[in-house]
């Protein structure tokens, strides 16, 4: 079974992505500026106080961060390969709320609601369910693309980092999140990088693309009252050269 077509996983994933501090982080135990991770992959990496036109959010999960993409572009592509991850951020970007669970332990669970952000413009994103790795060949080109915490679930990233380049218009950015957990069960070992990610990346991507910054990023998901994922993102930042 896909855990990304489970109940548990959307639910965990609406949490992520919606959930308020108190909700994400009930005993306080971590700071909040290492929650809302799908708002910061955004607002802390792009210049949002450029207008763009075309935005590509690729592993795009419930769509927060397509949600905040609209503010600025004007046309949001949000894709991932999770039906039920899409249908739920096509229903929220369509109505004002969304219901869901939060674990607390057991049997028992806390009812809560997914909220359309504000001051997002849900008619200017479009989410699809779709593969990373083949992606339409007439899909067009690209201000920014985001690509959150995707690259170590694909079963063959190198295919994906050939093709980002083409891509991104010159001048746009592209910004990618990883914690860099790299497992069989999504990737092949042999498809592992061969040294650290960030090399791998640069020695896929230098040559179209320019290395802006490297830095970390904390987040956090709930899997119950008592179980928290965290984990520290490697964000790489790229910007198309001119030549």
């Amino acid at each position: 079974m896909n855990l990304y077509e489970t109940q548990n996983l959307l639910d965990q994933y609406l949490l992520f992505h919606y959930g308020s501090c108190s909700e994400i982080n009930p005993f306080g135990i971590f700071k909040n500026s290492h929650l809302d991770f799908p708002v910061r992959t955004v607002h802390e990496n792009f210049d949002c106080s450029v207008k763009l036109h075309r935005a590509l959010d690729l592993g795009c999960s419930v769509g927060r961060s397509a949600f905040e993409l609209s503010v600025f572009c004007d046309e949001v592509i949000a894709i991932d390969n999770s039906k039920l991850f899409i249908e739920s951020a096509e229903y929220l970007r369509l109505n004002s709320g969304l219901s869901y669970q939060i674990h607390k332990e057991g049997n028992d669970f806390v009812e809560a609601l997914a909220k359309k952000p504000e001051p997002s413009i849900p008619e200017r994103i479009k989410f699809e369910v779709g593969d990373a790795l083949n992606l339409p060949k007439d899909i067009g080109t690209f201000d920014a693309i985001h690509a959150a915490n995707l690259i170590c679930r694909l079963p063959d990233p190198d295919k994906l980092l050939l093709r980002l380049p083409d891509l991104l218009n010159k001048g746009g950015r592209l910004v990618i999140t990883t914690p860099c957990t790299w497992l069989g069960e999504f990737t092949r070992p042999e498809k592992w990088p061969e040294s650290s990610t960030i090399e791998w990346l640069q020695d896929a991507l230098t040559k179209d693309l320019s290395l802006i910054e490297v830095k970390d990023m904390p987040f956090v998901i709930l899997e119950h009252y008592r179980k928290f994922q965290y984990s520290l993102a490697q964000v790489s930042i790229w910007s198309k050269k001119d030549n």
